[in-house]
């Protein structure tokens, strides 16, 4: 499973989960899927993070979705202390 974010073309930023991201981004690049993402376009993928379960991706996409986009970007730049406290397992598949 996965939880990745996305940059759409208006630099917005949107998180999602997965169990396969290779799919799933492909479908963005496409307008295929996510009405905000077909709406904003795709621009690049920014971070993808690998979990051990459906749940605990999507308990980190809600995590993710909480945060100000501030947040965001520092968790993008590589500040993963924002998830500190966030009790699940993950690792970081992809970071640009």
């Amino acid at each position: 499973m996965f939880t990745y974010i996305i940059r759409c073309m208006d630099d917005s930023l949107y998180c999602g989960y997965t169990t396969d991201i290779d799919r799933r981004i492909e479908e963005h690049k496409k307008s295929i899927g996510s009405k905000y993402v077909r709406a904003k376009k795709y621009k690049k993928t920014e971070i993808v993070f690998r979990l051990k379960s459906k749940c605990d991706a999507m308990k980190l996409e809600k995590r993710i979705k909480k945060l100000k986009k501030q947040e965001k970007e520092k968790l993008i730049a590589g500040d993963i202390s924002l998830l500190s406290s966030f009790e699940i397992e993950f690792s970081i598949y992809f970071s640009e």
